[in-house]
């Protein structure tokens, strides 16, 4: 199904971060209004099924409490509904006042959208913002990949999938975050493929995988390389590795060999990972003796101190068995989709030096330390949703800053702003999608009219940029205009009929034409990099190595375990009735052990602290987590909580060892 059809139907793509990028038919009535969304059975990896929280994205587009006139804040404290010209008015002025570096432009994955994402940035470019590196997802565990692997392309995972005879799924949690994974897991099970599960608790994914007959290894937590090591390790033992892969296909392989020859034994594995000797090897006899094995890696286990070095442990692995192109972790450098255009650095002040990125992580300290004057959210929460939440939301409350945040509700950052902007939801808004799980794009476009007078992220800089002042070239567009630019500018990277049906709303998988696949791996040395000197120098060592997790300083009796939730998506469906019911009540999930020696009955407040704060939650006993683990569920619902804070207050931030990435799963608390 391509463009809109008279039935009220229009093709579009989810627009959460999320590896699914689902395809999304969007249903209007005869008056052109939102009626609902449905799956797309045209979609090459959704094939018509949407997850739960997509499915009802509905009561996000009609909830009764969305933002629908701009705001801005009075003498008092509170809110004042005002016209657009004066919240324009007043955000132009204001930011008139500060430098280019003193105003901070800060978002993030709210919306995946190419346009939504990138235009807003040609007018902060132009305004000459302070941005920051973006490393509160994934970062840690992209360095590590890319650092061994190259461009982040993977196999085309609806092939991979029906072909495999062994798949590894590793610290990824599919029942909460790649949902439409599982249904292909569950097939390759019935059709006889060996299915193995590896993660620090008995997820949802790691039970239904044991349903199915698979295999699963829970591991201590941040253990992740010491076991690859030890599976690579065994292979070289068992004359498993392949040795023509290595000698023509890798870089450093005979260096990488000699560096774990003799370490990463069957005992040293056990006693750091709690892997049985019994278990290691019959997971290594099941890669050993597979024709097409698949490793599906997950972000969580790069979510910590050593995550970096884990991910390349994994991926070094893959490479000494012949299978490194049967590594999925994201799939995004499949596209080779250009948005230099799109976001418009070029436009920045002539002659003024651009200052450097600021860390995500540690925003908070930034700020509190009185960094930055301005600050523009757009597609972002931060309060809630990055680490050491406390001081982030310190430091964007203070006097002397000024906050504009463009919202769909009123978000926890939008409670602190100055002038808060109503936006549009992506059913209501044209866009190009891609997916970092799959190879298909899809342009959306626009299904139904916005709320009230909610705005599209490029109707609302648009205005900006006018009312500033900024020269047209920067802010005169649409959103039909900008998708055609994306694809114009890159008219190179499509085939065939690619072009012509993404213009029609069709879902395209890309061609696998891309020039990092046709020129190598994309590493310096065009090979499998088994070890790169440079990353001496960013103070990690030249070959993936056991560095136990460190915990970013912090001592505490338990893990915490940050979990996705079933029911929500980071802080998207918090101000959705049905979305945040499903969720439930907010509950610290113990091992009933753990509970007992705590003196902690079920729904007791247990107060979880660290150096960076505190959360008082009911307890829930749980025979899943292993000892030594207390897990939180997705963003709870602050209200519930008589601290009024959310999970993050308790996040270090502390970097991890690549990429510059946070540590969300080194982070310890103590409970009393």
């Amino acid at each position: 199904m391509g463009a809109g059809d008279a039935s009220g139907l229009h093709p579009t793509a989810c627009p959460l971060d999320c590896p699914d990028a689902c395809g999304v038919l969007v249903e209007t009535d005869g008056a052109g209004d939102f009626v609902r969304v449905r799956g797309n059975p045209e979609h090459p990896w959704s094939k018509g099924a949407l997850c739960g929280k997509t499915s009802n994205f509905g009561d996000v587009v009609t909830a009764e409490n969305r933002l629908s006139k701009p705001l801005l804040r009075n003498a008092r404290g509170g809110f004042d509904e005002v016209s657009w010209d004066r919240a324009l008015g007043v955000t132009a002025e204001r930011l008139g006042e500060v430098s280019g570096p003193d105003l901070l432009a800060l978002s993030y994955g709210g919306s995946m959208g190419l346009v939504a994402r990138k235009f807003p940035m040609r007018v902060l470019h132009a305004l000459g913002c302070t941005e920051t590196d973006g490393t509160i997802c994934d970062s840690t565990a992209e360095a590590g990949y890319v650092a061994v692997l190259g461009a982040c392309i993977g196999p085309d995972m609806v092939v991979a999938m029906e072909d495999a005879d062994v798949v590894l799924v590793w610290g990824c949690d599919a029942r909460r975050t790649n949902q439409h994974l599982l249904p292909r897991l569950k097939r390759a099970a019935q059709r006889g493929a060996k299915l193995w599960v590896i993660d620090i608790w008995r997820t949802e994914t790691v039970r239904l995988i044991e349903q199915w007959g698979g295999k699963s290894l829970i591991v201590e937590p941040g253990s992740d390389a010491l076991l690859a090591l030890g599976l690579t390790a065994l292979a070289f033992e068992e004359r498993a590795a392949d040795l023509d892969y290595l000698k023509e296909r890798c870089f450093g392989a005979a260096e990488f060999r000699a560096h774990v020859a003799g370490r990463f034994g069957a005992d040293e594995v056990e006693a750091g990972s709690g892997v049985k000797a019994d278990s290691l090897r019959s997971l290594a006899a099941d890669l050993h003796g597979a024709r097409a094995p698949l490793f599906k890696l997950g972000v969580g286990f790069g979510r910590r101190r050593n995550g970096g070095m884990s991910v390349r442990a994994v991926c070094s692995l893959a490479a000494v068995l012949g299978a490194a192109d049967g590594v999925h972790w994201e799939s995004g450098d499949h596209f080779d989709i250009s948005t230099d255009e799109l976001e418009g650095e070029r436009f920045r002040p002539e002659g003024e030096e651009r200052p450097p990125k600021v860390s995500h992580v540690g925003l908070g300290r930034t700020l509190v330390d009185g960094r930055f004057h301005a600050a523009v959210v757009y597609g972002h929460n931060p309060a809630v949703t990055v680490p050491d939440s406390g001081r982030v939301r310190a430091g964007l409350a203070r006097d002397d800053m000024f906050l504009v945040v463009h919202e769909l509700f009123m978000t926890e950052t939008a409670k602190l702003a100055d002038v808060v902007l109503p936006a549009a939801a992506f059913v209501e808004q044209t866009d190009v999608y891609k997916s970092y799980g799959h190879r298909v794009m899809q342009v959306g476009r626009a299904a139904c009219r916005p709320r009230g007078e909610a705005r599209s992220n490029v109707a609302t800089f648009r205005s900006l940029g006018e009312r500033l002042g900024l020269d047209p070239e920067v802010w005169d567009h649409n959103e039909a205009d900008l998708v055609e630019l994306v694809l114009n500018s890159n008219r190179e990277r499509f085939v065939g009929e690619e072009l012509e049906r993404l213009r029609a709303g069709e879902p395209v998988q890309l061609d696998d034409l891309q020039p990092l696949r046709r020129a190598g791996h994309g590493t310096p040395s065009g090979l499998v990099q088994l070890v790169d000197p440079a990353l001496v120098k960013l103070g990690t060592s030249a070959m993936a190595d056991w560095v136990p997790d460190d915990g970013a300083g912090m001592n505490g009796r338990f893990g915490l375990v940050s979990a996705p939730s079933i029911a929500t998506h980071n802080s998207t469906y918090a101000h959705s009735t049905r979305h945040m019911a499903r969720a439930g009540e907010p509950v610290a999930h113990l091992h009933p052990d753990d509970a007992a020696d705590l003196g902690l009955e079920p729904g007791a407040a247990a107060r979880l602290h660290n150096v960076y704060g505190a959360l008082t939650l009911p307890v829930a006993l749980c025979e899943h987590m292993p000892r030594g683990l207390v897990r939180v569920d997705g963003f709870p619902d602050e209200a519930a909580i008589s601290e009024g804070a959310g999970i993050n207050v308790l996040a270090s931030p502390e970097i991890s060892d690549l990429g510059g990435g946070n540590v969300l799963y080194s982070v310890r608390v103590d409970i009393g």
